[in-house]
């Protein structure tokens, strides 16, 4: 895969355990173990996921 292939892009929390096909438990603690970067915004959470 090119740099000109890979799309990268934030994902809200219920799109991003869709895409990684996991429960919302699971996502907390893979982003209080840092396996996923993240960001806050307001009470939400968007993840960054490269494609």
């Amino acid at each position: 895969m090119t740099v000109q292939d890979q799309k990268d892009k934030w994902l809200s929390s219920k799109e991003a355990m869709a895409y990684l096909k996991i429960t919302s438990c699971e996502l907390m603690h893979r982003r209080e173990r840092g396996e996923l970067k993240f960001e806050k915004r307001g009470r939400a959470y968007f993840y960054y996921i490269k494609f």
